[in-house]
């Protein structure tokens, strides 16, 4: 079926779409198109992640690399609006916030000149969309402005369309502006994530199970349900106690276990204060912007003082480690410089702290953080931060950023091409920050607060296993 759809993509000369579910194997099918066109595709898609992904993918299949340029919607627009700014009216290298929606909206008026039509139609001869339901309108309008130059066919899944635009941004609407103006080329019909990992039970069930919520009815937990699914029913007031518990029992399982909560920021703190909670043994997802990254980066830089920098310093710290406290000295508690007494529990951080308040310098931060983590009383649970901040903290040591808060800006610039610095195989996040992410075992922590499209988005991210904590409630209850 997939070489058969892909030849389908192949011959595709206007619009098309193909519904790709979760772990049906999309990108292959890209790759099996790529591979299968005469002449240079443009792939674009929305994260770097997935840029990686599809490149890879391309690699497995040995798909000639001048067949295809892969990149993100952002940075694709961005490079084509800078290299004609007097005809897009951009100039703003690194644009953030609202700034993309603008530049969305200048692209599209670009590529509306005949000359860069010309341009585009020379250097590719067909356009992929890679995961089109995290589309935003402005995005949607740019690929309709390149898919009157080339033919275009985007592939995605409504069922997770769970991003959250700013402003009156929102996801593509796939039933007014897909459905009615693109032509169905197909869908993915085999679960391949659990064929590949010989729970194809798993695949099957979760197949039945996203027809009944894209229906709209109630998950069937009772009737077929595999033995890789198991439900564990609490009453609201112990489901604190038994996300610790199911996370605890998982900690022997081999592979990559993630805990599940939804998406909205309240939910966000959740992850962070249940990884706190487990000492540890599981760490908590940041999200890509990094606001407590640039939050403490912007404390410490504006801190008139080596105390005052240190204290915020401490303040970060307990954000990332159990057991400061008590790691620490009381004067250095204090952020005063403290003597070493016989009762110091542990010398090299108090000269470390003490170090750094001699010479408030980013090298000796670093060391004091380093010694932080080698501390036997103290549990790093927020490794994702802690790492943003420590390789922050490098870039200005090594000289790549005159200022910490150039080095954070390089940092993030970097990090969205290399992805998350950490390679924690127990973890607790979001939906939204694990959405397209694939590992051994999934768990909803609190399934009556997902609405269908979240429960659906972690109900598919456990390839062997699949745990569901809710409250005995048909579910999704919202």
């Amino acid at each position: 079926m997939s070489d058969e759809l892909a030849i389908k993509l192949v011959n595709c000369v206007a619009k098309g779409y193909v519904i790709a579910p979760a772990g049906y194997g999309k990108t292959h099918l890209i790759a099996l198109a790529a591979k299968a066109s005469t002449n240079r595709q443009l792939i674009l898609t929305h994260t770097f992640a997935g840029v990686n992904s599809i490149k890879a993918k391309m690699t497995a299949l040995k798909v000639p690399a001048s067949q295809y340029q892969v990149d993100t919607i952002a940075s694709w627009s961005l490079r084509l609006c800078l290299a004609y700014p007097k005809t897009s009216g951009w100039k703003a290298d690194h644009p953030s916030g609202k700034q993309w929606d603008k530049l969305y909206a200048s692209c599209s008026g670009l590529l509306a000149k005949a000359f860069i039509r010309h341009i585009v139609l020379c250097s590719y001869s067909g356009v992929y969309v890679d995961e089109y339901q995290d589309c935003s309108d402005l995005q949607h309008e740019l690929v309709c402005a390149l898919a009157e130059v080339l033919p275009c066919r985007v592939l995605g899944d409504p069922m997770q369309a769970i991003f959250d635009f700013e402003d009156a941004q929102k996801p593509v609407d796939w039933h007014t502006k897909i459905y009615p103006h693109f032509e169905c080329l197909g869908k993915l019909e085999k679960p391949w994530r659990w064929e590949n990992a010989q729970a194809p039970e798993l695949g099957a069930w979760l197949k039945v199970s996203r027809e009944r919520l894209e229906k709209g009815q109630k998950l069937d937990l009772v009737h077929g349900v595999p033995a890789c699914v198991e439900r564990i029913y609490t009453k609201e007031e112990f489901l604190s106690q038994q996300q610790y518990l199911t996370l605890l029992k998982l900690l022997n399982k081999d592979g990559s276990v993630i805990g599940l909560h939804g998406g909205d920021q309240k939910l966000k703190e959740k992850t962070h204060a249940l990884a706190r909670m487990l000492g540890g043994k599981f760490s908590s997802i940041e999200e890509v912007e990094g606001k407590a990254l640039h939050s403490i980066i912007k404390k410490i830089t504006a801190a008139k003082t080596a105390k005052s920098a240190f204290l915020h310093a401490l303040d970060f710290a307990k954000k990332c480690f159990t057991g400061v406290d008590g790691a620490l000295a009381a004067g250095t508690k204090k952020g005063e410089v403290a003597k070493q007494i016989k009762t110091t529990k542990h010398p090299l951080m108090l000269h470390a702290a003490n170090l750094y308040l001699g010479d408030p310098s980013p090298k000796n931060l670093k060391a004091f953080f380093l010694e932080l983590k080698a501390n036997p009383d103290t549990s790093l649970f927020r490794r994702d931060l802690f790492y943003r901040f420590l390789n922050t903290l490098k870039i200005h040591i090594d000289g790549e950023g005159n200022t910490l808060a150039e080095s954070v800006k390089i940092y993030q610039r970097d990090m969205r091409h290399t992805g998350r610095p950490i390679r924690h195989t127990k973890l607790v996040g979001t939906t939204l920050l694990v959405k397209g992410l694939e590992y051994d075992h999934a768990v909803i922590l609190d399934a009556d607060s997902l609405d269908s499209k979240d429960l659906y988005v972690a109900m598919t991210r456990g390839a062997k296993s699949l745990t569901i904590i809710c409250a005995g409630k048909p579910l999704p209850t919202i």
